[in-house]
């Protein structure tokens, strides 16, 4: 299939969707499939550039998610594993069902947090899980053998996993394209306004008339859909109609990675501290299918009046070391000193930001505006797409490509 490096202007769209990161593409391969003439505009040069290729390309299982708060999280993420291991062995993306210890660092955690880990997962469908004992973790013969973990007890759960992103996106585009979808690069989306039953888009001076808009640009979203749905307001009179085309604002929290060097590689599966109250799941150690171990992610929240992206800085401040020895040497003590070499960084998009004094809790979930939201026909947008939006990205995909006609 052919990639155009400009948007096919003055031509009549079934489906724009904009940005080919994990999520982009995950839609744009179930709207082809379904028979949608898909056009996927991605500002970059490449494909999945931002937060797409600045995880840790791990696999959830969907334990965290309580389904009451976060029922798009909990549904997608179980959905979309079993989607994703599946996938990866239809077409042969790399991947290892390595399993995951949550390990607790003291007795409450252990005789509180560890069981109520397990109800969230089993409210969600994964039965899989089982508390292990410390004496678990040390012994040889144990399917959970860590030696180098120090806990007072665990949860194990075999169905995490790790995946090669990038060749899960190229392969996804790939299908894409094989059922009519056309990729645009370096294709900017400078706003768009609503025009009866079609949204008409401004990509790069130029219009484009589309029956269906979906925006999935990440950090970007808020903006995109912004532009477009103001450009809808000024054209409206109707002030219950401005009053609906309200969707919730991004904010961002960054979060910082370190590589382990001239230490022997200690874990054979992900090792991870119960989740962080502050909003991310702790400072936890993942390995990569080369067997490589990194740490990470740290939460280090930007500002909320930082509303571009583009104005973050990406590099990772090496004197952040020192909060991720005293994290990581909870669990492991044996982390020699000076092993730690800052790597790289990515930036959740979040819907709720700790400077707020009330926080709605629905705002914790994915959110998914529809015409029903904003009262613009055509448009939907994702927002808040952070973890675990990779594992859910194909569940994402499939439940956009139902909603649409």
């Amino acid at each position: 299939m052919l990639r155009i490096t400009k948007p096919l202007c003055q031509h009549h769209i079934q489906t724009a969707i904009i940005g080919a990161g994990v999520i982009g593409l995950a839609v744009s391969r179930a709207l082809s499939k379904k028979g949608h003439e898909v056009l996927l505009l991605e500002q970059a040069t490449s494909i999945g550039s931002e937060t797409s290729s600045r995880n840790s390309e791990v696999i959830h299982a969907g334990i965290y998610y309580d389904r009451n708060i976060m029922p798009y999280k909990s549904k997608f993420c179980v959905e979309g594993k079993q989607l994703l291991y599946q996938y990866c062995i239809e077409r042969d993306v790399p991947f290892k069902q390595c399993g995951k210890l949550l390990v607790a660092t003291d007795a409450d955690q252990r005789d509180s947090g560890l069981p109520k880990l397990v109800e969230y997962a089993k409210g969600n469908g994964v039965h899989d899980l089982k508390i292990v004992s410390m004496e678990d973790i040390k012994d040889p013969y144990s399917d959970v053998y860590e030696p180098n973990v120090k806990c007072t007890g665990a949860v194990y759960s075999p169905s995490t996993g790790i995946i090669d992103s990038h060749s899960f996106m190229q392969s996804m585009l790939a299908e894409a394209e094989e059922h009519g979808t056309t990729l645009a690069l370096n294709c900017r989306v400078e706003g768009g306004r609503s025009a009866g039953p079609n949204v008409i888009l401004t990509v790069d001076g130029e219009e484009m008339v589309c029956d269906n808009v979906i925006v999935c640009a990440g950090l970007h979203s808020h903006k995109i859909a912004s532009d477009i749905l103001s450009q809808s307001n000024q054209q409206s009179s109707v002030s219950k109609q401005n009053e609906a085309r309200k969707i919730p604002r991004q904010f961002y929290a960054k979060g910082n990675y370190f590589t382990l060097q001239n230490q022997q590689q200690p874990f054979s599966r992900l090792v991870y501290p119960l989740p962080d109250p502050r909003g991310g799941l702790g400072v936890h150690a993942t390995i990569d299918l080369s067997g490589s171990t990194k740490f990470g992610p740290d939460v280090e929240w930007i500002d909320d009046a930082v509303i571009n992206p583009y104005d973050i800085d990406m590099n990772v401040d090496p004197n952040r070391a020192k909060s991720f020895y005293a994290a990581i040497r909870k669990y492991w003590p044996d982390l020699n000193d000076d092993n730690l070499v800052a790597d790289y960084s990515g930036i959740r998009p979040k819907l709720w930001h700790p400077s707020q004094t009330n926080i709605d809790n629905a705002l914790k979930d994915f959110f998914i505006a529809t015409p029903n939201h904003h009262g613009v026909q055509g448009l939907h947008v994702l927002l808040g797409i952070e973890s675990p939006g990779l594992t859910s990205s194909l569940a994402i995909g499939n439940h956009m490509a139902k909603i649409i006609d």
